[in-house]
């Protein structure tokens, strides 16, 4: 290839690194990356047709590219899903990545300049090529994955210590790169100088995964100590509602024990005072009378819990479950995402001053559990990039928990919501299948 070829498509392998994070991890708002990458190609042709056909001193093109890099950032800004520390986050990652990446360029071709196969620009084309092969594999097997639940309670200082980080990082880099690693210095210089400042790359990027693992690390530990105080919460609750049950077959042991003296003192009373007694006799019985929901004992543990918490905040509750006593589920699954479900529902229900209400539905469907929660709220919805957000000033773990616990093939898990109702659907395939 001739070398201006070569330099035209090594600018391009660069573009591509620059927009890639963005590309990989998230969503364009209009579903069509097609636009999207040719309105950004478009801009580069405009960036290298500038450089080519105008002879301008280094300051002006290094203002023209800088604007070119800003353009570029607002179309990434405007056409995909997102927030903003995410879509910041990935283009500094990106522009890190880029700059370390020509560094290995340039020491790879001044590595092999004595060979004769291939020139210098062909050799940093190859390496800008492996090099975004590279990043594409960490981008799409790994940072994809790790980026919602990072940016889900990632705090602004530790947000800001990677972007710090990231844009010092960026910028010695570049620094040391146009001054070192250029084909006159690196002539000039020693190889020790050029290895201590690899060596400096490779440690630059070292740390910044380090870092990012290290957030992920405490988020993961965040969440799960939050979910085993919730399933803490579930036993105490379990263990209240087991008491329950033994206080209540203890009343009706007394019951049927004292059975033969009620039938013994009606016998010697008149009408009205058999009336009576019937009656003061009936309100003891009810009183002790627990509600059953469903034949299943830890799920129906719950639903009382949550009736009588409705019941003293003046929510209408309602449930239509049918549920046996032996759900292929998990008790600890059930649990988790039927309580969670409640308690999101509960907590919205608590910031209205009226019409509040829960409605629960539950059936058992040939291989799967299918669950649904109504509950009114304030019409208020926290957002962003399509993604429901806590209300809670800390960041509550409530519908990631759920999501978490969901993880098997079939599950399923949507919510709905208009001015007035939120609505959750839940599927939960049979777990004995799996």
């Amino acid at each position: 290839m001739s070398e201006e070829v070569c330099v035209v498509l090594q600018d391009l392998v660069h573009l591509a690194v620059r927009i890639m994070p963005v590309f990989v991890c998230l969503e364009p708002k209009y579903r069509d990356r097609e636009n999207i990458i040719a309105i950004s190609v478009y801009l580069w042709v405009i960036m290298i047709a500038a450089d080519s056909l105008f002879s301008v001193e280094q300051g002006v093109v290094l203002i023209f590219r800088g604007a070119f890099f800003l353009m570029l950032f607002l179309v990434l800004l405007i056409f995909f899903q997102g927030k903003l520390s995410e879509k910041i986050f990935l283009y500094f990652s990106a522009w890190l990545f880029e700059v370390i990446s020509i560094s290995f360029e340039e020491f790879t071709a001044y590595f092999f300049r004595r060979q004769e196969l291939l020139s210098h620009v062909e050799l940093c084309v190859i390496t800008s090529l492996v090099m975004a092969a590279g990043y594409y594999t960490v981008t799409r097997f790994w940072m994809k994955e790790r980026l919602h639940s990072l940016f889900e309670q990632l705090s602004a200082r530790t947000y800001a210590l990677l972007i710090v980080y990231s844009t010092l990082s960026c910028f010695l880099l570049y620094v040391e790169t146009h001054s070192i690693l250029t084909w006159e210095s690196l002539a000039n210089r020693e190889l020790e100088d050029v290895f201590f400042f690899l060596i400096m790359c490779v440690m630059i990027l070292t740390v910044y995964f380090l870092i990012l693992s290290g957030i992920l690390g405490v988020i993961e530990r965040r969440q799960t100590e939050e979910e085993l105080q919730f399933a803490r919460k579930l036993i105490n609750q379990q263990r209240e509602y087991y008491n329950q049950t033994l206080e209540h077959i203890e009343q009706v042991r007394i019951i049927r024990h004292d059975f033969r003296h009620h039938i013994h003192a009606l016998v010697h009373m008149d009408r009205e005072q058999q009336t009576r007694y019937l009656q003061n006799l009936q309100k003891e019985l009810e009183q002790n009378a627990d509600v059953i929901f469903c034949q299943n004992q830890a799920v129906n543990g719950i639903m009382q819990e949550y009736a009588s918490r409705a019941e003293q905040g003046k929510i209408e509750f309602s449930v239509n479950m049918d549920l046996s006593a032996h759900v292929p589920i998990d008790d600890l699954t059930l649990c988790i995402v039927i309580g969670n479900l409640l308690e999101n529902a509960m907590e919205a229900c608590l910031r209205m001053k009226e019409g509040r209400f829960i409605r629960v539905k539950a059936r058992w469907m040939e291989d799967h559990l299918m669950m649904l929660v109504e509950n009114s709220y304030t019409g208020k919805i926290r957002e962003d990039g399509g993604k429901i957000l806590s209300s809670k000033k800390d960041g509550g773990l409530g519908l990631l928990s759920i999501r978490r616990i969901l993880n098997q093939p079939g599950d399923d898990f949507d919510v709905y919501f208009d001015g007035n109702v939120f609505t959750a659907m839940v599927k939960i395939v049979d777990r004995t299948r799996l």
